[in-house]
């Protein structure tokens, strides 16, 4: 890529890279202040501050202050249970707990002033990344499949809240990839407009758990179908008979972009709506990985440097490199536009 020196500053561009750089860092120190809540006080009274001293930052520190203010604080609040407890799945969909091959089906209960991720991230200007991180202040019981320690799905607020849009708007002959607890499924056929909902799953323990344990605790279950087969084999089929595709195969963004690319560029021609979890995610993962190509290139990496994949993510950042190195930059505007998520899915 050419960045035009003479009509673009460098340091506007070096101030995107450091946002993204410190999108990265609060990412963790905020799982950190999750995993550490589970077992650390922290303080009803001022929230906050005891967050903030958890993390050890001073805002007597300009960085500091600014780190804090840009996304720490705007990202914690106290969530609402009541809200949930209304949710048609959690109040009608109580299965008995079973244990078997591997599969645990049972509850888990979140304790007060325990934080955990309640939505989406929030996209501020120049890109800055606010998580949704929340706490209740009484406990929240909520159900759960685990593997091993791996939660494949469960009705905590963050699944609740990141899949309501997707279910609001599903419509039609519904197809979905990965069945889960079957939350999406469910919530989507008891919408009036939704004729039938068809899921793709390929492992077939997870099939007869829903089946077994969860399926005929739902009134309209003649409005469900499952289908055993791996969802990258099943996109390739004619998929003419649906309206709308919801793709949840991941566990997280990290896990997901790779696929989710891989879904983009196998839906491509296909005549169907399709919606992504945690698409917006998805999306500054990807922004990410295209704001280090501008930096490499910034500290002077060449050609040779983007031809060998070391893992997914090395393969995702050379290929944009490829993808972006002819182009040119006259100001920061340009490059803001091929950062925005309508410019990194035209790049894609």
């Amino acid at each position: 890529m050419i960045f035009d020196f003479q009509k673009l500053k460098k340091q506007d561009i070096e101030k995107l890279i450091l946002e993204k750089n410190m999108n990265i860092a609060s990412a963790d120190m905020l799982f950190e202040v999750c995993f550490a809540s589970k077992d650390y006080s922290f303080s009803k009274d001022n929230y906050l501050s005891s967050v903030r001293d958890f993390l050890q930052l001073n805002l007597n520190d300009q960085e500091d202050k600014y780190f804090y203010e840009s996304r720490i604080k705007p990202s914690i609040k106290k969530i609402d249970k009541e809200v949930y407890q209304e949710n048609y799945f959690r109040k009608n969909i109580t299965p008995l707990p079973y244990k078997g091959n591997g599969y645990e089906l049972g509850y888990l209960t979140i304790k007060p002033y325990q934080c955990l991720p309640y939505d989406d991230i929030e996209i501020k200007d120049d890109f800055v990344e606010v998580s949704r991180i929340g706490y209740f202040d009484k406990p929240f019981e909520y159900l759960v499949v685990n593997k091993g320690d791996v939660t494949w799905m469960s009705t905590d607020p963050n699944e609740i809240n990141t899949m309501q849009k997707d279910i609001d708007d599903a419509c039609g002959e519904v197809l979905t990839f990965g069945l889960g607890l079957g939350y999406f499924p469910i919530m989507c056929a008891i919408k009036d407009g939704v004729k039938s909902v068809t899921v793709v799953e390929k492992d077939q323990e997870i099939i007869n758990i829903f089946n077994k344990h969860i399926l005929p605790l739902f009134p309209y279950k003649e409005k469900i179908h499952i289908v055993h087969d791996d969802a990258f084999k099943f996109v390739k089929k004619d998929l003419n008979k649906y309206d709308y595709l919801f793709i949840d195969i991941w566990h997280n963004p990290e896990d997901g972009l790779p696929m989710y690319l891989e879904f983009k560029k196998l839906l491509k021609d296909k005549n169907i709506e399709v919606r992504y979890w945690l698409e917006k995610s998805l999306l500054a993962m990807l922004r990410r990985c295209l704001l280090s190509v501008f930096e490499e290139q910034l500290n002077g990496s060449m050609d040779k440097d983007y031809m060998n994949d070391k893992d997914q993510y090395d393969h995702i950042i050379n290929n944009l490199y490829f993808k972006t190195r002819n182009m040119k930059f006259s100001s920061i505007d340009e490059v803001k536009e091929i950062l925005q998520d309508k410019g990194l899915l035209n790049l894609i």
